[in-house]
């Protein structure tokens, strides 16, 4: 992850509200990455990026829990909304929403490509909501095809992705 996207990603994080976090290299995730995936904590945010491909073209970011709010769906678009507004994607070219519940709780996928000052950007945002907590998972690839190739392993993740006690 480059130095510039770091700091981006810490000032989404207090945007969105995610001020006063303890700063930590441990994760809050219990999770496996897949093979030949990588892990990193910093500030809260576990990136996993997959060792056989370019620097800074792909990466999963799990953002630190929030406490759930009483309507699931419209956190999770004020959520990605401020993350949009904040890396500066532009023109998303979105397949519909998927949103519903399951026993666990709430969830929503939303996938888009968009513009932006980097290049095109292909990207998931997931979220979960679940015994109290919002989970939110990023997924962004700098081409459709890594996107398309890699995609299933992210969202696997996401859906696998517990909260440790």
């Amino acid at each position: 992850m480059t130095p510039a996207l770091r700091r981006a990603i810490a000032f989404a994080l207090l945007v969105v509200g995610a001020a006063g976090l303890a700063r930590s290299q441990q994760s809050v995730y219990q999770l496996t990455p897949p093979g030949g995936w990588t892990r990193s904590v910093e500030d809260g945010v576990d990136t996993l990026v997959p060792s056989a491909e370019p620097a800074g073209t792909v990466q999963a970011l799990l953002l630190p829990p929030k406490p759930l709010a009483a309507d699931f769906d419209a956190q999770f678009a004020a959520e990605r909304a401020a993350l949009e507004a904040h890396w500066g994607l532009l023109r998303p070219q979105a397949v519909p929403l998927q949103a519903g519940r399951t026993e666990a709780g709430a969830y929503a996928a939303h996938f888009a490509s968009y513009a932006s000052q980097g290049g095109p950007r292909y990207m998931s945002f997931l979220a979960h909501g679940r015994q109290g907590r919002f989970v939110m998972v990023v997924f962004v690839a700098s081409s459709d095809e890594a996107f398309n190739r890699l995609a299933p392993q992210a969202t696997q993740m996401w859906w696998g992705l517990q909260v440790a006690p």
